[in-house]
């Protein structure tokens, strides 16, 4: 599904995540990351649980706001043909939880909570 990201409000924030190599290594890699940026942080609470009081996956929460990945401006990609499509990513728990992280530390907020 492609998404038109003229269409919806978004970020874009600098990361370094996992991915996989062809021998199954590891590499960290340096992406920009677009996100939705639909979500108030007065809603962060309850976007982080399920109605049950169960919490939701980091997969499952980047899945949700992660748009797309960019390469950053000047990346020598060349030497690094990794798989950098947002399933691909999302496909390590650890870089999941990288894109989560970073998208709550990017969205704003009111001064008044934190």
């Amino acid at each position: 599904m492609k998404i038109d990201l003229e269409d919806c409000a978004t970020l874009s924030c600098a990361m370094v995540i996992p991915v996989l190599d062809d021998r199954d290594d590891r590499v960290r890699v340096p992406v920009i990351g677009i996100f939705r940026a639909s979500i108030a942080a007065e809603s962060i609470d309850e976007w982080v649980v399920r109605p049950d009081g169960t919490p939701r996956s980091d997969r499952e929460l980047a899945n949700e706001v992660l748009l797309a990945i960019r390469r950053p401006l000047g990346a020598a990609w060349h030497s690094a043909p990794y798989a950098l499509s947002v399933s691909a990513i999302l496909g390590l728990d650890s870089a999941a939880a990288i894109v989560v992280s970073t998208f709550l530390a990017a969205i704003p907020r009111g001064a008044e909570r934190y």
